[in-house]
């Protein structure tokens, strides 16, 4: 019983902080400034591994016409 009082008693600390109304806008870099990592990668400059496998022509008539025929 002891240890429900002790605990009743401490004060609650949140563990995360939330900062109110955000970040200032002029801390912020312009949208053209940022850079998402590097170059964007073209399809034919993927390793096989990656590739995109080719689609046969039945699966091209279904996409064609909206999927498959009832």
């Amino acid at each position: 019983m002891v240890r429900l009082n002790i605990v009743n008693l401490t004060k609650r600390v949140p563990l995360i902080q939330f900062r109110k109304g955000g970040l200032a806008l002029t801390n912020k870099p312009a949208a053209s400034q940022q850079t998402s990592g590097g170059p964007a990668i073209e399809d034919w400059e993927l390793p096989a591994r990656f590739a995109r496998k080719p689609i046969d022509p039945l699966e091209a008539e279904y996409i064609n016409n909206g999927g498959i025929p009832n």
